[in-house]
């Protein structure tokens, strides 16, 4: 049953940070458009995943982070951008708020690709202050293995992977009645466009693309938890076979 930093009070905190509880977990996301999945998507995923990796890290789940930067998909009904620089500042005194109760390890799950240099910032921010060792996970590249054996194809933003794992854990708020292929948008790095002409971003031509299958949803969701957490679990083990 995985322990929620919020439900606790402060003299159950103070007994169980850091002799139960070593490792802080936190997920971030964002709230943008995502095709014809929700607009808390980059929210969802990230919030399931700690829930299923939290007691196996031995990790206390801190409240999340639900905005963040968004610029191509930010002219999309729905969207709310934070700034770069205020994200950053942000991020940082969060973390380093976390890291003043001597945990030991981080862990962010991101769930925006947005957000990935801004993250990976602010942990060098905090672990150069305070020494806590941190690790910032983009879950979908972890993920892109089970994506291939899932769906046969690599995934992309609104496509088979994130819509697939919203189907898995939230299939009310799928609605593929709605899907029309000209939402497909193939990025090109040579280009900088706002807003995107797709809310649904596939980055290798003619892959991607959502598909509504029950059944894959949820092996590729039992398959990308399972990746991550075999990743943490391995870097965690590192780091103590280090000594650091």
């Amino acid at each position: 049953m995985p322990t929620y930093w919020e439900n606790l009070n402060w003299i159950e905190f103070q007994k169980r940070v850091p002799t139960e509880f070593p490792t802080a977990i936190i997920p971030v996301g964002t709230v943008e458009a995502h095709g014809v999945a929700p607009l808390g998507t980059d929210n969802f995923i990230p919030i399931d995943l700690v829930a299923h990796l939290a007691d196996d890290l031995s990790a206390l789940i801190c409240p999340p982070i639900h905005y963040g930067q968004v610029r191509g998909l930010a002219g999309y009904p729905g969207s709310i951008a934070v700034d770069e620089t205020v994200l950053l500042a942000y991020c940082q005194s969060v973390f380093c708020g976390i890291a003043d109760w001597r945990f030991r390890h981080l862990i962010v799950i991101n769930g925006h690709g947005g957000n990935t240099q801004t993250l990976k910032q602010a942990a060098w921010a905090v672990h150069a202050k305070s020494k806590i060792k941190v690790m910032v996970l983009d879950w979908w590249t972890l993920a892109n293995t089970v994506c291939e054996e899932v769906y046969g194809q690599a995934g992309g933003h609104a496509g088979c992977d994130e819509t697939g794992y919203i189907q898995a854990i939230r299939p009310d708020t799928i609605h593929p009645e709605l899907y029309k292929d000209s939402m497909v948008f193939n990025f090109n790095p040579a280009a900088a466009l706002f807003p995107y002409p797709g809310p649904v971003i596939t980055y290798k031509e003619g892959q991607g693309a959502p598909v509504f299958d029950p059944a894959k949803a949820r092996r590729y969701r039992d398959g990308a938890i399972a990746k991550v957490r075999e990743y943490c679990r391995t870097v965690l083990s590192q780091w103590q076979a280090m000594g650091i």
